[in-house]
C-alpha cells in the first residue's frame, strides 16, 4: 500500500508543483528512496541535484531554472514563497532573456538575493542585491525582475552597453515605465562609481 501512497502523492505533487524538489516531497511523506526508485523505473526525471519532474509532463525551457529557483528555499511550495516573497528573483540576463530584451541567453542563470548566496552550480550566479517587490513580476511561477529593474541590473552586472541600449529599446516598445526606471537610476547613480555603471541608461533618459 505504501508503493501505491507514494505514487499517488508523487503525482500530487506533481501537479501542484511541476518541478519539485526533495525536500518538498519529504514534506509530503515521500521518502528519498521512493524518489530514487521512481527515477529507476523511468516515472521521475531528475533535473538537478535535489529537484525531479514528472516523465511524459510537457517540458519547458525553463524547468532547470525553477529547479535552481525552488532549490533555494526548497522546502516550501511556490505559493507559500509568491504569498510572502522572500526577496530572491530571477534576474538580468535571464530576466531579459524571459521578457524577450534583446538576444541574450536564458543561461548562464542570473539571480538577486537579499543575502550571500553561494552556489557551486557553474550555470548559476547570485547578485547580492535588495529588491523592492513593486519590482518583480510573476512568470510560469517564478519572480523575475520587471524591465526597468532588469535593465538597471544589467548596467550593475557590467553588461554590453550597446546590449543596454538595444534591451532599452525592447522594453521602450513594451509599455515600458520609464518613470519608475529614472527613479531606480537616480537610485543607483549615488556615487561616482555607480553613475559610470548607468551611463547607457542616463544617455539613453537624457537623449
Amino acid at each position: 500500500m505504501k508503493y501505491f501512497s507514494n505514487i499517488t502523492a508523487i503525482s500530487e505533487l506533481s501537479e501542484s508543483e511541476g518541478v519539485f524538489t526533495t525536500a518538498q516531497a519529504v514534506r509530503m511523506d515521500i521518502s528519498r528512496d521512493a524518489l530514487a526508485h521512481s527515477c529507476r523505473v523511468g516515472r521521475l526525471e531528475r533535473i538537478c541535484h535535489g529537484a525531479y519532474r514528472m516523465s511524459g509532463t510537457q517540458r519547458r525551457d525553463t524547468d532547470e531554472l525553477n529547479a535552481l529557483w525552488k532549490l533555494t528555499n526548497p522546502s516550501l511550495c511556490a505559493w507559500e514563497r509568491k504569498r510572502r516573497w522572500d526577496g530572491i528573483a530571477v534576474s538580468g540576463t535571464t530576466a531579459a532573456n524571459l521578457q524577450q530584451m534583446v538576444d541574450f541567453f536564458l543561461s548562464p542563470y542570473r539571480m538577486t538575493a537579499p543575502t550571500r548566496i553561494n552556489t557551486r552550480n557553474e550555470s548559476l550566479s547570485f547578485a547580492k542585491r535588495e529588491l523592492d517587490e513593486r519590482d518583480i513580476v510573476w512568470l510560469d511561477g517564478l519572480p523575475v525582475t520587471k524591465p526597468e529593474r532588469t535593465l538597471v541590473d544589467l548596467c550593475l552586472d557590467c553588461e554590453d552597453p550597446s546590449l543596454i541600449t538595444d534591451a532599452y529599446r525592447d522594453a521602450l516598445g513594451r509599455g515600458l515605465n520609464t518613470q519608475r526606471l529614472k527613479e531606480l537610476v537616480e537610485e543607483n547613480s549615488k556615487t561616482a562609481k555607480r553613475r559610470e555603471l548607468m551611463m547607457p541608461l542616463l544617455m539613453v533618459l537624457n537623449g
